[in-house]
């Protein structure tokens, strides 16, 4: 996805909140970094993850830390584990197991934080998930994605925030029930909120997928030109990709790889506009 001129405030706010998290003395110099990356990088045409990218690396740089959000995505991974009972009995009593799996993953996808001002911690989720799942898909293309899930059929998972990668591991459990082969990719190294190969560690999910890379950087969404060999291999090699979340449909959207199976939340105007559907909704969409 190409850069829209609203992304910059939004990524200032985010700046500004990962500051905060640190060290609110260090505000104004994280502030000033990001300015100054946005006068020499920002420019139409570019991809909206990459200016992202180099501007949360600057901004780290700045405040010292490696994880800013190291205990944000902490709590997230508990209150998504304190929902899973729940979401496995919604699974188990639904008529479209799969369909249902998903909804409940793309529920977690709305734990993202420094975005929505009134959203300022994991602990909403508990508040909307079932209005969530009852809302359902604006887009639903579940059924055209099923085509390529054959018994045997190798899927790419991209996971995208802590927290929701414990509701994935209901969409993993699903494709294993349908003979499906998972490879699941998680950040190189910690950016965000995102889920990273501690959280597959520290949560167990090797169990869930039958095989667990990385992004090998560091970079919001995927930097598909960082990206390892074997990890650019399993991509031209799967038979469908699933990517979770508003960062790596930025970075997946506008490239060649297909079908790639878009499943988030539209928690933006310009992510909801590029993907054809309206701001603040869950999506399924399947581009063959």
């Amino acid at each position: 996805m190409l850069v829209d001129p609203a992304c910059i405030p939004c990524l200032l706010k985010r700046v500004i909140y990962e500051a905060e998290l640190v060290d609110r003395s260090k505000v104004p110099a994280a502030v000033k970094a990001a300015c100054r990356i946005f006068a020499k990088r920002y420019r139409p045409g570019r991809v909206s993850a990459r200016l992202a990218t180099e501007v949360h690396r600057e901004a780290y740089r700045i405040l010292g830390s490696r994880d800013p959000y190291a205990e944000l995505k902490a709590r997230s991974n508990l209150v998504a584990l304190e929902l899973m009972p729940a979401a496995e009995r919604l699974v188990r009593g639904s008529r479209d197991r799969l369909r249902t799996a998903m909804m409940c993953a793309i529920a977690g996808n709305i734990m993202d934080f420094g975005i929505q001002s009134d959203e300022r911690g994991p602990e909403m989720l508990r508040k909307r998930f079932s209005g969530m799942i009852r809302e359902g898909l604006a887009i639903d293309d579940v059924a055209a994605l099923r085509r390529y899930l054959r018994p045997g059929a190798s899927v790419l998972y991209f996971a995208d925030n802590c927290g929701e990668i414990v509701l994935d591991r209901l969409v993993f459990r699903e494709l294993g029930r349908m003979g499906v082969l998972v490879t699941l990719v998680v950040r190189g190294e910690p950016i965000l909120t995102d889920a990273t190969m501690k959280d597959v560690e520290e949560l167990g999910i090797r169990a869930d997928v039958d095989r667990v890379m990385d992004t090998g950087s560091f970079a919001v969404g995927v930097d598909l030109d960082a990206i390892p060999a074997e990890l650019k291999r399993e991509l031209r090699g799967c038979d469908v990709i699933i990517s979770k979340g508003m960062a790596n449909f930025e970075s997946f959207s506008g490239t060649k790889w297909r079908p790639i199976a878009h499943l988030m939340r539209t928690k933006c105007a310009p992510v909801a506009k590029a993907a054809g559907a309206p701001r603040d909704v869950s999506i399924l969409k399947l581009w063959k």
